[in-house]
C-alpha cells in the first residue's frame, strides 16, 4: 500500500509436527477456518502456499468472495474429527494433537495480520520483520501458578497446557506484567495529585487505593481478551472474542493477538474506557449507605430475618467458577493483592466452599457430587424459607439450557427408572427439586433478556438469549394432593394458554421450552404430593418430562392452524431439512397433508426435478416476491420471505416491516411458525436455521411497530426508495 499501518492485531495458529514421515516433522497449522472475514463484500480469506519438495507452507491473503467457500470455511479440519496435514494430507487426529502437545511439541505460528486503514481493516500477511518482533519478547515476573489437573470447563491440560501463564504468548505476558506494575506504581502519583488538590492525607490515601483498585480491575478484564484463547471473529462487528463468552477455558486452535495499544474497543484504553463509563451510569447516594456482606446462604445466619431473596444459584456441574477464577485472580493478587490482604491472602481461589457437583473434589464420585450438590441446594432454600419476608416472592434466576435428552424420563412409564440418573441429573431438576421439598411452590415465571447479545453463548450456538426467572411463595401447609391423571389433565388444559401468553410476549424460541418449565411447575409445585399409579410420589423429573411433552404436543397442534403446504413443508423439514429427499415420498406425503408436489412448486416454496424434491432455501426465494399478487400464499413461504429479508439478505427492520404489513394475518401465523421450526430445528442439530428463526421472533417486536405505523413502506423490497 506504500504507507505505513498501524497493526491491531495478529493472527496466529497453533502448529505439530507433521505425522506423515515424508514430511520429515515439519510442523503444520491447526486451523480451524481460512477466513479472515466473511461479511458480504468484505471477504477476505488465507490461502495455503504449499512447498512440499521443501516442507515449507506460507499463507497468502485474498480478498472477494471465494469460489471454494466450504474450503475457506474448514481451515485445515478434517471433515470427520480432527485435522489434516497441510503439506501431505494425512490425517491429524487428536489423540495425535494431545500427545504432541503433552510432550512439549506443540508450538505457535504468525499467519496474519489486520491493520487499520482508518475507515476499515486490512488484512496481510505475516511478514518476517512482525514474526521476528514478537519473537524477541522475553516475559519475567509474571504468576507461576498450576492449572487444576482436572476441573470443570478445562480442556487445555490435554494438550500439555499445565500453567495459567501458559495461557499467553510471550509478547502478551510482557504487555500484562508491564500494565500491572504500571498500575501498581500509579498510586503514588495519585495520592501526590490528590494532597495537591487539598484533600487530607486520610482521604487522598482512600482515594488512590480507589482508583487503583478501577484500575486493577480494568487491567483484569483485558486478560480476557489478550490471551492464546481469544478468536478472531471473522462475521462479527467486535471481532475480538474474549475467551469468556462461556464460562469455560477450551482449546482455541487459530487465536488472535489484539494490540492492547492501538485504539480498539479492547485495547487498553478502550478497557479503561468501559470501566470509567461504569462508574459514571452508578447512582451516588450520599444521604444513606448501603453495606454488603458475604454469608454462607447454607448456614443459619445470625440476627437478619425479613429479607428479600433474589437469587441466581450455582448450576450443578455446569460451571466451575472458582477454579476458573483463578485466571483473573493471580493478576489481581499481583496487582491490587497488597490493597486487599484479606481477600487475597491465598495463592489460589479457595475450591472447597463452593457449591458445584464437581467429582473431581470427591476423588471421581459422581455419586458423591451429586449428595452433595443436592444436600447443600435443599439445606440453602430450607434456611431462605426461614428469613425471607413473607410479603415478597423469593425469585430465583437460571440460565441453564438443559438439553432434550437431559429433561428426564417419565419414571411410571417404563425405562431403566434410576439406573442412570446421576450421569443425567439436570440444573433445572435439581433446582426444583431442592424447591419444592422444602416448602416452595413457583407462582410466575419470565424471562429476563441478557445485557449483551454477543456475551453468552449465542454466537454460533442456541443458548439461552435470557434468563429464567422464578417467583416462588411458600406453600401452604394444607395444600392439597392429587393423583397423575389429574395433574396431566390439568397440564393439557392450563399448559396451552400459559404458553400462548409466552408467545405472545415475544420470548425468543432459544428459550421457549425452558420458560415454559414455570407455568407446568406452578401446576406442580402447588400440591403438597402428586401419587403414581403406583402409589409412589410422582418425581420432579417426571414432571418434566410430562411438560416437555405436552409443549411438543401444543405447538403440534398449533399446525392446524396452518394451510396444508405450510403443514407439508413441517413434515418434510422435520425429516429432510432443505437437503433433497426422493419424489416418490414427498408426493405420498403431499396426499396425506391435502396437497400435490405439483401446487408446492406453484406455490414457491419446493423445488423438484429429476425425482429428487427439496424446499427452497430462504436465500433462493424469489426476491421480487409480493404478498398481494401471490397467487398461491402460504404460511411457510410468508414466514421465509420475512426470514430472506430480515435474516439472510439483512434489508434492515423497515423494509422486513413493510413486507410484514403486507402479510396482514399472515404475519402472526409466520412468528408461530417459526416457533414450531425452532423446536425442529434444533431437535435436529440444524443449528445455523434455529438461529435463523431465533433472530426473527427476537426482531418481531420492532418489525411489528414499525408495521403498524400510517405509511410503513416496503422499502427497497419492491423498488421502492428508503
Amino acid at each position: 500500500m506504500g504507507k505505513e499501518l498501524p497493526v491491531i492485531a495478529w493472527i496466529w495458529a497453533r502448529t505439530v509436527p507433521s505425522p506423515n514421515p515424508a514430511a520429515r516433522r515439519a510442523p503444520v497449522p491447526l486451523m480451524s477456518t481460512f477466513w479472515l472475514s466473511s461479511k458480504k463484500g468484505s471477504e477476505a480469506w488465507l490461502e495455503p502456499v504449499v512447498d512440499r519438495a521443501a516442507g515449507t507452507w506460507r499463507f497468502r491473503v485474498r480478498t472477494g468472495a471465494p469460489k471454494q467457500r466450504e474450503v475457506v470455511k474448514a481451515g485445515t479440519k478434517n471433515a470427520g474429527s480432527g485435522f489434516r496435514c497441510l503439506l501431505t494430507g494425512a490425517p491429524i487426529p487428536f489423540e495425535y494433537v494431545r500427545e504432541q502437545g503433552t510432550q512439549g511439541r506443540m508450538s505457535i505460528a504468525m499467519v496474519a495480520m489486520v491493520a487499520d486503514v482508518g475507515r476499515g481493516r486490512v488484512y496481510l500477511p505475516a511478514t518476517p520483520e512482525q514474526i521476528a518482533a514478537a519473537g524477541r519478547a522475553n516475559p519475567s515476573g509474571f504468576p507461576d501458578t498450576d492449572l487444576p489437573d482436572d476441573a470443570l470447563g478445562f480442556r487445555v491440560q490435554n494438550y500439555g497446557i499445565r500453567k495459567h501463564w501458559q495461557l499467553f504468548t510471550p509478547r502478551q505476558l510482557t504487555a500484562m506484567v508491564t500494565l500491572s506494575d504500571l498500575v501498581r506504581e500509579v498510586r503514588a502519583e495519585v495520592r501526590r495529585d490528590a494532597l495537591a488538590a487539598g484533600l487530607p492525607e486520610a482521604e487522598a490515601n482512600a482515594y488512590a487505593d480507589t482508583v487503583l483498585t478501577f484500575l486493577g480491575l480494568a487491567k483484569s478484564k483485558s486478560l480476557d481478551f489478550h490471551n492464546s484463547l481469544s478468536r478472531w471473529s471473522h462475521s462479527s462487528y467486535q471481532p475480538v472474542r474474549g475467551l469468556f463468552g462461556r464460562q469455560a477455558i477450551p482449546m482455541v486452535w487459530d487465536f488472535v493477538e489484539a494490540n492492547p495499544l492501538e485504539n480498539t474497543t479492547v485495547s487498553w484504553g478502550g478497557v479503561v474506557d468501559k470501566v470509567a463509563e461504569s462508574l459514571e451510569a452508578v447512582s451516588v447516594v450520599t444521604l444513606q449507605q448501603g453495606r454488603a456482606r458475604p454469608i454462607d446462604a447454607a448456614s443459619p445466619w445470625d440476627g437478619l430475618k425479613d429479607v428479600l431473596v433474589s437469587t441466581d444459584p450455582p448450576y450443578y456441574d455446569n460451571i466451575g467458577y472458582a477454579a476458573l477464577s483463578d485466571f483473573f485472580y493471580v493478576w489481581l493478587r499481583r496487582t491490587i493483592g497488597d490493597l486487599y490482604p484479606d481477600l487475597f491472602g491465598t495463592i489460589l481461589v479457595p475450591k472447597e466452599p463452593e457449591l458445584v457437583a464437581a467429582p473431581e473434589r470427591f476423588g471421581g464420585d459422581k455419586r458423591k457430587a451429586k449428595e452433595h450438590f443436592e444436600a447443600s441446594f435443599r439445606r440453602t432454600f430450607a434456611v431462605l424459607r426461614e428469613k425471607m419476608n413473607p410479603r415478597f416472592p423469593l425469585t430465583v434466576y437460571y440460565a441453564f439450557k438443559q438439553d432434550d435428552e437431559a429433561s428426564g424420563a417419565d419414571e411410571e412409564a417404563g425405562g431403566n427408572g434410576n439406573a442412570e440418573r446421576v450421569d443425567r441429573t439436570t440444573g433445572w431438576e435439581t433446582m426444583l427439586t431442592a424447591l419444592v421439598e422444602t416448602g416452595f411452590q413457583v407462582t410466575a415465571t419470565w424471562p429476563v433478556r441478557a445485557s449483551q447479545a454477543w456475551r453468552m453463548r449465542a454466537m454460533g450456538s442456541n443458548a439461552l438469549a435470557s434468563y429464567i426467572v422464578l417467583a416462588c411463595r411458600p406453600r401452604p401447609a394444607d395444600a392439597p394432593q392429587t393423583d397423575r391423571r389429574s395433574f396431566v389433565a390439568e397440564l393439557k388444559r392450563e399448559l396451552p394458554i400459559a404458553l400462548r401468553r409466552l408467545q405472545q410476549g415475544n420470548i425468543a424460541p432459544v428459550d421457549f421450552a425452558q420458560a415454559a418449565i414455570g407455568p407446568g411447575m406452578a401446576i406442580y409445585s402447588k400440591y403438597s404430593r402428586i401419587v403414581e399409579a403406583s402409589g409412589r410420589p410422582m418425581s420432579v423429573r417426571t414432571a418434566l418430562a410430562l411438560i416437555n411433552q405436552t409443549l411438543t404436543e401444543v405447538l403440534s397442534e398449533q399446525e392446524d392452524e396452518f394451510d396444508n403446504e405450510t403443514r407439508w413443508a413441517i413434515a418434510w423439514y422435520e425429516q429432510h431439512g432443505f437437503e433433497e429427499g426422493e419424489f416418490g415420498d414427498a408426493e405420498l406425503l403431499s396426499k396425506a397433508k391435502v396437497t400435490s408436489v405439483t401446487g408446492l412448486v406453484e406455490a414457491g416454496i419446493v423445488h423438484s426435478r429429476g425425482g429428487k424434491v427439496r424446499l427452497l432455501r430462504p436465500e433462493e426465494l424469489a426476491q421480487d416476491w409480493d404478498p398481494e399478487r401471490d397467487r398461491r400464499p402460504t404460511v411457510w413461504g410468508a414466514a421465509h420471505h420475512l426470514l430472506r429479508v430480515y435474516y439472510h439478505e439483512k434489508l434492515g427492520d423497515k423494509a422486513t416491516a413493510g413486507l410484514l404489513r403486507k402479510l396482514g394475518s399472515r404475519g402472526e401465523l409466520a412468528r408461530d411458525l417459526a416457533y414450531r421450526l425452532f423446536a425442529i430445528a434444533e431437535k435436529k442439530g440444524r443449528s445455523q436455521d434455529a438461529q435463523a428463526y431465533n433472530a426473527l421472533v427476537l426482531g418481531w417486536p420492532e418489525l411489528a411497530r414499525l408495521a403498524r405505523e400510517p405509511g410503513s413502506g416496503t422499502g427497497l423490497l419492491f423498488g421502492g426508495r428508503e
